[in-house]
């Protein structure tokens, strides 16, 4: 039996060629999760389907099909998110995650309205509320796969996080104080877990904290954005 997905919210998450003038492209959409589908002739300098290699784009796409890799059979732009290169990078960030984090057709409509957030604050370019933003993605990305992050309380006394110590985080368990220097001052943690984000060093700690959660639960999997970061030098 064909399958239609008639105008569905998308994301365009990657693509790759395929034959000489078609496209395979991962969607994320706001209903059905991840899609894969076949974007024919998308190459081609007339079709309609171009529109599905616009960077950073909110797009409304139609699909149908009978099996696990589907058809694009039309395609539009609901809003075109005006970045620059420093912003897009933190969109291919956020796509990879979602390719290595997130099952096929497994919906997290949370997730694809955060993302959509982030597209938001990236075009004003309000570092803090970027960073804060980012690190909700993160956050609700963990949460909604089995991972989440308890912010608010020591796991092995259970009491809450106090400003004035400082803690050592375990991606399993979460927080336990320690007296090592090297621990994450617990005014971070808090200020982390009511989204201020005024301070850099509550910035620097959440980004910490994520990064090693996000390493943790990825396994051998890596995030080709950094290997491709850190040989530019960034």
């Amino acid at each position: 039996m064909t399958k239609k997905i008639l105008l569905e919210p998308a994301l365009v998450l990657h693509r790759r060629p395929f034959k000489e003038t078609s496209l395979i492209v991962d969607f994320f959409t706001k209903s059905k999760g991840r899609i894969s589908a076949i974007a024919k002739g998308a190459k081609r300098p007339k079709s309609a389907l171009r529109l599905l290699q616009t960077p950073a784009a909110l797009l409304s796409v139609s699909f149908s099909g009978k099996g696990s890799l589907m058809n694009v059979s039309h395609c539009e732009i609901d809003h075109l998110f005006s970045l620059d290169s420093s912003s897009l990078s933190s969109l291919v960030y956020l796509n990879e995650l979602l390719t290595k984090f997130l099952e096929k057709e497994d919906p997290h409509t949370e997730i694809f309205n955060q993302y959509l957030s982030v597209c938001e604050l990236l075009e004003t370019k309000s570092t803090d509320q970027i960073e804060k933003s980012l690190r909700e993605f993160e956050l609700i990305l963990l949460r909604e796969i089995g991972y989440g992050i308890n912010l608010d309380s020591d796991y092995s006394t259970e009491g809450p996080i106090m400003k004035e110590k400082n803690y050592a985080f375990f991606p399993l368990s979460g927080f336990k104080e320690t007296k090592s220097i090297k621990g994450i001052r617990g005014e971070d943690i808090v200020n982390f877990s009511r989204g201020n984000f005024e301070e850099i060093s509550t910035r620097r700690s959440a980004k910490k904290i994520m990064r090693e959660a996000i390493d943790f639960h990825l396994g051998n999997k890596k995030l080709n954005l950094r290997k491709f970061l850190k040989k530019k030098g960034g």
